[in-house]
């Protein structure tokens, strides 16, 4: 009674098998098929999955790692797993195939090459077995199919072709491999974010496009040095570019202005041009004010910036930009925004004296009938706003693309040698005829490793062109049987 195999072998029987690599591969395009279909992270605008999905499927697909597929552990473990399925079954079957390949069986007997699929009988005429098999041999040649000489010596003729065939599974396996490296690379090592600048700004961190992501350090420090959108005649945006500029140590190394399809690359960093708006805020906000000071009216204008108290008169008086509402709507009691974009903004205004208390006042330029009790004696008229904008920038290192697109190359390379290469082997020996007197013959067989018809074609070809051959010789005359 044979030993039973033990819990390990009947495990890595399985890691190896077929069926094992099946289920894995069903699960790895599964993943595949939900990540195309749940939006994804680093595809998504900011705030974009709050608005589509209700807040418990938020929180259960980022429970479940389903916003960032390609980056999370168990789809990085499915990888593994199938890449140690390919290793197992690939160990266990190539041996042999390496030996063929290595060693392939030139020598052989009559009834080998009689066993094979597709066979042809050609007499020798008057010629020696050794004469036939050196015609032959030149024959072939002739015809793009050389015999190897070392078969020639033992009485053996042996043609073959693309016998690099056989490894085409191996390099199709190796190059999934590859692929799957740098695939779990990217998940591990690689990581997406994006980085809003307004120009002027400067920032070596970025957000990561993870739902707990903390900001990631650049290891360099990235600059805007301006942005802006290029429309068509009828105002429609065309193209938005940002000028950057990459600072290390102090110093600038590089400086470059990227478009949507024309990213910038630094130390495997690469950063495309995802966005351009409104930021929301003003750069600047021009006011004309009237006040009187002494009994004679003054005028000014004055451009207040954010953050930055501009001076009214000479006594001292100080104007800020408190607060500016775009597009205000009122809700209640609370002002609030439709858009970005300054279609019907209000402002509100700080006045600093310096001997009386901070005074404020706001202003609803659209509907002036709206602008409450203004206790500053200032008029104020609002002449322009000139609203900052901000560049937004998809962040991604990738170190694993280098192996994933060299696995790709290979996989192709792989699929072609599997798909028009077929390992054609051809033998032939001397036998004799038992059915015409003994007379010597050329026994030629072959066997090719798939694509059998247009194999049999191409053999009959071959062995009609060494019949010709043999036909044109002095003597065509059968040996006759020794005594």
């Amino acid at each position: 009674m044979g030993k039973r195999p033990s819990a390990l072998d009947r495990f890595l029987r399985f890691s190896s098998s077929l069926k094992c690599g099946l289920i894995l591969l069903g699960l790895v395009g599964t993943a595949v098929i939900v990540g195309t279909m749940v939006l994804q992270r680093p595809m998504a605008r900011e705030g974009q999955i709050e608005q589509i999905y209700a807040p418990q499927i938020v929180r259960l697909l980022n429970a479940l790692g389903l916003f960032d597929v390609f980056h999370a552990w168990w789809f990085v473990l499915l990888l593994g797993l199938l890449g140690a399925n390919i290793i197992f079954a690939s160990l266990e079957r190539f041996p042999q195939v390496w030996r063929l390949f290595v060693r392939p069986h030139l020598v052989a007997d009559e009834w080998f090459v009689r066993a094979l699929p597709f066979r042809r009988e050609i007499p020798l005429g008057s010629r020696s077995p050794q004469e036939a098999l050196e015609l032959a041999s030149r024959q072939l040649a002739r015809l793009g199919y050389p015999a190897r000489r070392e078969a020639l010596k033992h009485g053996t003729l042996y043609v073959e072709k693309h016998r690099v065939a056989r490894l085409a599974p191996y390099v199709v396996h190796a190059s999934l491999l590859v692929i799957f490296a740098g695939a779990i690379f990217d998940g591990v090592y690689g990581y997406r974010g994006f980085i809003t600048l307004e120009p002027g700004m400067r920032s070596d961190t970025l957000e990561p496009l993870t739902a707990t992501g903390r900001p990631r350090p650049l290891g360099f420090t990235l600059r805007c040095d301006a942005a802006g959108m290029e429309k068509y005649p009828d105002g429609s945006p065309r193209q938005y570019w940002t000028r950057l500029g990459i600072e290390e140590n102090g110093r600038e190394v590089l400086r470059k202005q990227l478009f949507v399809n024309d990213p910038l690359t630094y130390k495997g960093v690469r950063f495309f041009q995802a966005s351009y708006g409104s930021s929301g805020a003003p750069s600047k906000v021009t006011l004309d004010a009237v006040w009187d000071e002494d009994g004679t009216a003054k005028r000014q204008t004055l451009t207040l910036r954010p953050g930055q108290p501009t001076p009214l008169g000479e006594k001292g008086t100080r104007i800020s930009l408190a607060d500016f509402v775009p597009d205000f709507v009122l809700e209640g009691d609370v002002v609030n925004t439709r858009s970005e974009e300054p279609r019907n903004p209000a402002l509100h205004i700080q006045v600093a004296r310096p001997d009386k208390e901070l005074e404020s006042v706001w202003l609803f330029p659209q509907a002036p009938e709206m602008n409450p009790a203004n206790p500053t004696g200032i008029i104020f008229q609002y002449r322009s706003v000139e609203m900052a904008y901000t560049t937004g920038l998809q962040v991604a290192h990738e170190p694993g693309q280098w192996l994933i697109w060299a696995g790709c190359l290979t996989l192709t390379g792989g699929l072609m040698m599997a798909l028009y290469l077929s390992h054609i082997r051809i033998w032939g020996v001397v036998g004799r005829d038992p059915a015409r007197r003994g007379r010597l013959l050329l026994v030629l067989g072959g066997q090719p490793s798939k694509y059998r018809e247009s194999f049999e074609k191409r053999f009959n070809e071959l062995a009609g062109e060494l019949e010709v051959a043999f036909k044109a010789s002095p003597a065509d005359i059968a040996e006759p049987i020794p005594a």
